[in-house]
């Protein structure tokens, strides 16, 4: 049996607004359904942008037969302002099994520091 998987949708969470700003560790989260009668053992990349500015790297997970669960992917914003695309690619033994790219992009700013110091009269 061929393995298979079924991937609903990318959700961010703790924010509904997909504008980050650089640096910052946010977790997508997305449901996985193995709708196969067999288990099998996955590993799964998030990663905005091509080529990638930012990668959950490689997560492992299992499904049984017909399971579904939510699978977390941590990433770290690049350190560079965009528009970004947001894809996750499933493999089981190195195959590609699912390619997904989500509806909505991760935007990226750059907020910079500022210090106003002691205001001073002459």
């Amino acid at each position: 049996m061929e393995p298979q998987i079924k991937i609903e949708g990318v959700r961010w969470l703790e924010s509904e607004d997909p504008t980050f700003e650089a640096g910052e560790v946010r977790t997508a989260r997305a449901q996985m359904t193995n709708p196969t009668a067999k288990a099998f053992s996955y590993n799964a990349e998030l990663y905005l942008g091509l080529p990638k500015v930012a990668s959950s790297g490689s997560i492992a997970f299992s499904l049984t037969a017909g399971e579904t669960k939510p699978v977390s992917f941590p990433v770290t914003m690049p350190d560079v302002e965009g528009d970004f695309p947001v894809y996750l690619d499933v493999l089981v033994a190195g195959e590609m099994v699912g390619a997904y790219q989500a509806t909505e992009n991760v935007i990226v700013v750059i907020i910079p520091a500022i210090v106003i110091g002691p205001i001073t009269w002459a």
